[in-house]
């Protein structure tokens, strides 16, 4: 929470305009927030998040979404919406002041208006998926009410939102790995290359944020010795960034560096696989892993 992605460089990959509006961070109170029309960037956990608390504090807002987070079923949790942020969701779908829910549509730019002392939301449909399987999960998943989903439009067709008060921008998080004092210890893989297009204007992605390259031992590959554990580890395409998944990475570590003391580690590595907390098989690991 020390660095919000509001501004470069904690953001890069943000619109021009970004920093006219107001991080969720920021706000210390939603009952408190002047104004009574809102548009929220962002819907993947903290912009739900946020248009909860509008929702049930009588606010209208509009939630500007690249990906239908709410509507999305992976089998890797951590792609998707939680289902707590999903219980929030429909009781706010429920009040008298539902949000309404825009996707694909990504923000391109936010400006001052020229006359009112509003702003403009400047954005632009996106490519609506097509039916995968992905869907097929979905089925287990309650629908939300057909009245707080915007109308799509067609792709490529721009969208302007004027809003009053300054846009919440819900972009999530840069990591302290990549903005803190050891970024430098680490090579980064290639931000356009790990970022997936749809998930940049999130953060939401947040879980795959361009990341530090690791050894199989979850060791940096430019400073021997330095080990990497937590949300912020990644290998290939499989992310490790909630608690569940990165804790089963921690025996993969100490086995490391004990046996670089010159430890014997086979009963402590027994023990830790009985208790699947030792992955070091990533042939079979998904979203379960």
């Amino acid at each position: 929470f020390q660095y919000p992605r509001a501004k470069a460089p904690s953001a890069p990959s943000l619109f021009p305009g970004s920093e006219l509006c107001l991080h969720n961070s920021s706000v210390r109170g939603w009952a408190e927030l002047p104004g009574n029309d809102f548009v929220v960037i962002g819907g993947y956990e903290s912009g739900i998040d946020a248009a909860f608390n509008l929702s049930l504090n009588r606010k209208r807002c509009s939630v500007i979404s690249p990906t239908a987070f709410w509507d999305l079923a992976t089998d890797d949790p951590s792609t998707e919406l939680a289902p707590y942020t999903m219980e929030r969701l429909r009781k706010a779908c429920a009040t008298p002041n539902p949000p309404r829910l825009l996707s694909p549509l990504r923000v391109f730019k936010v400006e001052k208006e020229k006359k009112g002392g509003g702003y403009l939301v400047r954005a632009r449909w996106g490519h609506k998926p097509a039916k995968n399987e992905d869907e097929v999960l979905a089925r287990y998943r309650e629908k939300l009410p057909a009245s707080v989903l915007g109308k799509v439009s067609k792709e490529g067709t721009e969208l302007t939102l004027r809003t009053p008060q300054a846009p919440v921008l819900c972009a999530g998080f840069g990591g302290g790995i990549a903005l803190g004092v050891a970024k430098k210890l680490f090579k980064w893989g290639d931000e356009e290359d790990e970022i997936e297009e749809d998930e940049k204007q999130e953060g939401s992605g947040g879980c795959a944020d361009a990341s530090p390259l690791l050894n199989s031992q979850d060791e940096s590959t430019k400073t021997p010795g330095l080990f990497l554990v937590g949300p912020a580890v990644r290998h290939g395409e499989l992310s490790f960034c909630f608690v569940y998944k990165f804790r089963q990475r921690f025996g993969i570590v100490a086995n490391a560096i004990a046996q670089g003391l010159g430890h014997d580690t086979t009963e402590a590595v027994e023990e830790c696989r009985k208790m699947n907390m030792f992955l070091d098989d990533f042939s079979c690991c998904k979203g379960a892993c």
